[in-house]
């Protein structure tokens, strides 16, 4: 990387001089090009392109530039028909998924391969053990050096903003392999949610802290000050806010190693619409909620009371305008006589002829779609928690390729990453989200390379409910997200423009 040059002047002349004598075995899109020319003479990067602009391929070519005979990709299990995909056809690495119990992770890791697949969680199998707590009954999870024996030249860790947290057993092991590791690639299209204290793991991560540092606290005291916005139970209640001045220093930091494309730069996208379907409750909802807000008996069949506790309440009073809540230790389910959001779905889709992703946080939520659309006899697919991967991946393909299939309905938890499904035209969200980088993410299955036709995203908010607060609250976090992305995208630019 040459300091304050602005790679993405570079022309597509220039790019074919720079890899004239590189064999790509499907050739880069023109951001990808830019992207390697950025990143080849760096050991450690981090690619912050948009969802679905081919990150995984890039990150793929990029080993191969640097000569990397032996790498290790962590992905969620989402991600792994992307990487199958890409290592299949594209690329000449042999390659292996790291799956099964920790045993045969560790039996499968001793075949030499070329890349080797892993999820975040499944680390933890090959790299810790389980000992027994000090003063405790209780075992917890022990990071062992002796068990860092691979040797990989390369780690790439995809959607690397789930090494956020610097105390979880995961980034502290995705830490020690990159100290082992000659090159390291982070990748994500959603680098925060929150706040800028989650940049400091992620780069501690990919680069062992030299853009941040390697000590937390010192970098919080450095660039936050503390306020406190009351208290709960005692405790006071804290939140860090930036010093003035500190985001631009922050992120000029981390910009050195950091290149970053919109969608909008990398294709001709369609249009992207976005609209919240406001639904009028039913009376038993309004029922139910006013008892639960006022600590009033349900009196309901077969069910004891809500406890009282407002952790307890505030549960209920997210899950009821889905149609539903849980109750009791053996979370039972309690459904609603009247649905109005199924109803609204089931319109939808017979009032449109694409194919729709449904997207939904809870298992009853689930069960209450598929029932629906069973009933008025739609085909669908399916996503879900606790599913093989081998059936899921087969439910994400049928649903591109099979035309009669007009629904996807899919948990967040395991597939809002890592899949294409620009056979959908049509997003909906059962329930709004906080999360403006989930919310991302999800989009980002349909609104992706590919893509022909205009999206419209469709978010179901209950009216009168705690919905209505979770689409108010989050606009804050959505700006957060947009600014960073865009200032990593244009700093190098600014760096040239000042230099002239």
């Amino acid at each position: 990387m040459i300091d304050n040059f602005y790679y993405k002047s570079l022309t597509k002349k220039d790019l074919r001089d720079i890899f004239s004598d590189i064999d790509f075995s499907l050739k880069p899109m023109h951001h990808q090009y830019v992207s390697l020319a950025f990143a080849v003479d760096l050991n450690r990067v981090s690619l912050l392109h948009d969802v679905g602009t081919g990150k995984t391929l890039c990150a793929l070519y990029l080993a191969k530039l640097w000569g990397c005979k032996k790498i290790l990709v962590v992905a969620p299990s989402s991600a792994f028909g992307s990487w199958r995909r890409d290592l299949r056809y594209n690329t000449d690495f042999s390659y292996q998924f790291i799956t099964g119990s920790g045993r045969s992770r560790k039996q499968i890791l001793k075949k030499e391969k070329g890349a080797n697949v892993i999820t975040y969680t499944g680390l933890k199998t090959v790299y810790a053990q389980l000992q027994k707590r000090e003063r405790s009954k209780g075992k917890s999870w022990v990071i062992q050096d002796n068990l860092f024996t691979h040797d990989f030249d390369c780690v790439i860790l995809d959607e690397v903003h789930k090494t956020k947290n610097y105390d979880s057993l995961q980034s502290k092991i995705c830490y020690e392999l990159s100290k082992k590791a000659k090159y390291v690639i982070g990748m994500t299209g959603t680098l925060i949610d929150n706040s800028y204290l989650e940049l400091f793991n992620i780069y501690r991560v990919i680069d062992l802290g030299a853009s941040l540092g390697t000590n937390f606290f010192a970098y919080r005291y450095r660039y936050f000050d503390k306020k406190i916005c009351g208290s709960r139970w005692g405790q006071k209640w804290v939140e860090w806010e930036l010093k003035p001045g500190c985001k631009q220093e922050i992120l000029d930091k981390i910009s050195g190693v950091s290149i970053s494309f919109s969608r909008e730069e990398c294709f001709d996208l369609p249009p992207l619409q976005k609209i919240f379907r406001f639904i009028a409750p039913s009376q038993q909802f309004r029922d139910i909620q006013k008892c639960i807000i006022e600590n009033n008996r349900l009196n309901l069949p077969g069910m004891a009371n809500v406890e009282n506790k407002i952790k307890a309440k505030a549960h209920v009073l997210r899950e009821l305008p889905s149609g539903f809540f849980y109750y009791g230790k053996d979370k039972r389910v309690y459904g609603l006589k009247k649905n109005p959001k199924v109803k609204a779905l089931v319109d939808l889709l017979e009032d449109s002829n694409s194919k729709i992703i449904v997207f939904y946080s809870y298992a009853a939520e689930r069960d209450i779609i598929s029932k629906a659309l069973k009933k008025e006899k739609i085909l669908f697919c399916s996503a879900f928690g606790g599913q093989e991967e081998d059936d899921r991946e087969r439910e994400k393909d049928k649903f591109q390729k099979d035309r009669n299939i007009r629904a996807m309905i899919c948990q967040i938890t395991v597939a809002s990453e890592g899949f294409d499904a620009f056979a959908a035209n049509v997003v909906v969200f059962f329930s709004p989200l906080s999360s403006p980088k989930i919310i991302k993410q999800c989009i980002g299955r349909a609104y992706r390379k590919g893509q022909k036709r205009k999206v419209l995203v469709v978010t179901f908010v209950m009216e009168d409910s705690m919905e209505e607060r979770v689409i108010v609250n989050r606009g804050e976090r959505f700006n957060l997200v947009r600014e960073t992305m865009a200032y990593i995208k244009d700093f190098h630019k600014g760096k040239e423009e000042e230099s002239v």
